[in-house]
C-alpha cells in the first residue's frame, strides 16, 4: 500500500491531518486514495484517505494495523452506527427519520448518512467517500431494503476535496413521522439534507411550555417548532414567520397533515418585529 510520510510526530488522536505537517508524495496520489501514514519518526500511525488538493490531507480511518479499508470495514462502521441508534436511543420507537451515520463521530470522517422514512440521503465532504458511494449504497440498501437513494455533496467541498458530484434529480417529498407528528419532507431540495432532524428532543421539550399560550415561532423554515407547539403543546395561538416562501408552503401542508391551525407569515422577522413592537403585541413563548 502507498505510505504518505508526516512532518511531525503523531500525537493526536483526531482523524483529520492538515496538509501543511504532510511531506509532499514524490509522485502523483489520486484524492480520495487509501494509503498508510507514518510519522516523522518512521512509526506507523494510521490507515486513512489521502488528498493533496484539500487542506485535510489525510482522514484517519483506522489507527489498527491489521483492518483493513474494505467493504467489512464499511460494514463494521455501519453496524455500530445503527446498533447505537437502534438499540441504545431506540430512535426507530419514535421516529422514522435519524441520522444514520455522522462523520468522525461513527468513524466515517467525510460521510453524513441521513433517513427519512423510506429515502436515505447521503452527503459527503471527502473525495475518498465519494469513491466509496457504490459500496455504501449497497451497504445501505440491504440495512433498509426498500429505500430511495439520493446523494449530494456542496459545490465548495466538491472544489476543496477535487471531485464532481453530478447533480441527480431529487426524490419525490415523503413523509416522515417523530412523536406522533408527521412532516412532509423534501431531500433536495434547499436546506442540507431535507429537514433538522438535530433539532427533534427540542421541538418536543418546547412543546411541554406552550399549553395555552402564544406562541411565535421566527424563521420558522417548514414549521417544525410551530406543528408541535400546536399539535403537541396545545398552544392557544401559533403564528410562523420566515422570508421563503418554498419553506413556508411546506409549513403550510405540514400543518395540515397534522391538522392544526397555525398562522404563516412571508415576512423579514426584523422588519416584522420592529412592526408590531408599538402595537404591544407579545407573545409568551419565542
Amino acid at each position: 500500500m502507498t505510505e504518505v510520510r508526516l512532518k511531525i510526530a503523531r500525537r493526536s488522536s483526531h482523524p483529520w491531518i492538515f496538509q501543511k505537517m504532510v511531506e509532499k508524495p514524490s509522485t502523483r496520489i489520486p484524492p480520495g486514495t487509501v494509503v498508510d501514514i507514518v510519522d516523522r519518526d518512521g512509526q506507523w500511525a494510521g490507515r486513512g484517505f489521502y488528498n493533496g488538493h484539500s487542506r485535510i490531507a489525510l482522514r484517519v480511518l483506522t489507527t489498527n494495523r491489521d483492518e483493513a479499508i474494505d467493504e467489512a470495514f464499511f460494514a463494521r462502521r455501519l453496524d455500530h452506527a445503527l446498533a447505537l441508534r437502534r438499540d441504545w436511543l431506540r430512535l426507530e420507537e419514535v421516529t422514522d427519520a435519524y441520522r444514520v451515520a455522522h462523520s468522525e463521530a461513527d468513524g466515517l470522517s467525510g460521510l453524513v448518512v441521513d433517513r427519512f422514512g423510506d429515502i436515505i440521503v447521503l452527503e459527503f465532504f471527502a473525495a475518498g467517500m465519494f469513491r466509496q458511494r457504490d459500496l455504501l449504497r449497497d451497504l445501505l440498501a440491504a440495512r433498509f431494503p426498500g429505500s430511495r437513494f439520493y446523494w449530494f455533496a456542496e459545490e465548495h467541498v466538491q472544489k476543496q476535496e477535487s471531485f464532481d458530484v453530478r447533480r441527480q434529480e431529487p426524490p419525490a417529498p415523503t413523509v416522515i413521522r417523530e412523536h406522533g407528528v408527521r412532516f412532509r419532507v423534501a431531500p433536495g431540495s434547499k436546506h442540507k439534507t431535507g429537514f433538522f432532524l438535530d433539532q427533534r428532543d427540542n421541538r418536543r421539550t418546547l412543546a411541554e411550555f406552550c399549553r395555552g399560550r402564544r406562541m411565535l415561532d421566527l424563521c420558522c423554515n417548514s414549521g417544525g417548532f410551530a406543528v408541535y407547539a400546536k399539535a403537541c403543546g396545545e398552544a392557544s395561538e401559533v403564528i410562523g414567520i420566515d422570508l421563503d416562501e418554498e419553506a413556508l408552503a411546506m409549513a403550510k401542508q405540514n400543518a395540515g397533515l397534522n391538522q392544526v391551525q397555525i398562522r404563516f407569515v412571508q415576512a423579514d422577522i426584523f422588519a416584522w418585529l420592529r412592526d408590531i413592537l408599538p402595537s404591544g403585541n407579545r407573545f409568551d413563548v419565542v
